[in-house]
């Protein structure tokens, strides 16, 4: 309806759901060291995590294979 609102922040499990990426795995990327998925941590434990959609699709885009990024030019260089 009219009334229906349009996620703008994602729990680990929506963002598993909407990436096709498992929920471990979206775990392990919120704190990878080379290039984390931005996220905010809710509660004085930080245990309510919440992934703004827009910045997930962006984070998405850095991981596009082939566009020079950081990752294959390391990966280029440990094959050499």
């Amino acid at each position: 309806g009219k009334n229906r609102v349009e996620k703008e922040y994602f729990s680990v499990a929506e963002t598993s759901t909407y990436g096709g990426i498992s929920q471990r795995t979206i775990r392990d990327l919120l704190i990878d060291p080379f290039n984390p998925i931005p996220h905010f941590r809710i509660g004085s434990a930080g245990r309510i995590i919440r992934i703004k959609k827009s910045e997930f699709d962006q984070w998405m885009d850095s991981q596009r294979a082939g566009q020079g990024n950081e990752l294959d030019e390391l990966i280029k260089g440990i094959l050499k």
